[in-house]
C-alpha cells in the first residue's frame, strides 16, 4: 500500500498475492534457520555452561523460542490470509470483506516488517554469544 498525501492506494490482488509468497517463503527458511540455532546452542551448552555467558545465553534461547512460536503462528495466519485472497479476484463487489482483507493486509506488512528485525536481533545475539565462546575456546587451547 502507498500512501500519496490523504490518498491512499491500494495494491493489486496479484501484489498481495506475491507478497504473502514471499513472506512464506522468508518465514519457511526462517523456520529451518531456527532450527540450526538451536543445533547451535545445544552443541556449544557445555561450553555455555563453564563461561561466565549462562545468562545471555538463557536469554538469547528464551527469545529464540519466543521467535519460533512468533514465526509460527505468522505462517498460519498467512496460509488463512492468502486462502481469503480469492474474495478479491471472485468477481463479486463485497466491498467490506475486500476492504478489510486489505486492511489486514497491510497490517501484515508492519508485523512481518516487525518480526523480521526482532529475528534479526534474536540471531545476531546468538551468533555473537558462539562467536565469543567460540574465541574463548581456541585461546584456551593456544595457552595449554
Amino acid at each position: 500500500m502507498k500512501t500519496k498525501g490523504k490518498v491512499v492506494e491500494w495494491f493489486s490482488a496479484d501484489r498481495m498475492h506475491d507478497m504473502s509468497k514471499n513472506w512464506l517463503s522468508d518465514l519457511n527458511f526462517i523456520k529451518d534457520e531456527q532450527v540450526f540455532l538451536e543445533e547451535l546452542i545445544t552443541d556449544y551448552t557445555k561450553k555455555i555452561i563453564d563461561s561466565k555467558n549462562l545468562e545471555r545465553a538463557q536469554t538469547a534461547t528464551t527469545a529464540l523460542y519466543r521467535t519460533k512460536r512468533g514465526n509460527q503462528k505468522l505462517i498460519n495466519d498467512l496460509i488463512d490470509h492468502e486462502q481469503q485472497l480469492r474474495l478479491m479476484v471472485d468477481g463479486k463487489d463485497e466491498i467490506d470483506k475486500e476492504t478489510k482483507y486489505k486492511e489486514e493486509h497491510r497490517e501484515f506488512t508492519s508485523t512481518v516488517s516487525a518480526f523480521y528485525n526482532d529475528y534479526k536481533a534474536v540471531k545476531f545475539e546468538i551468533f555473537n554469544l558462539v562467536k565469543a565462546i567460540m574465541k574463548a575456546d581456541k585461546n584456551q587451547h593456544l595457552i595449554k
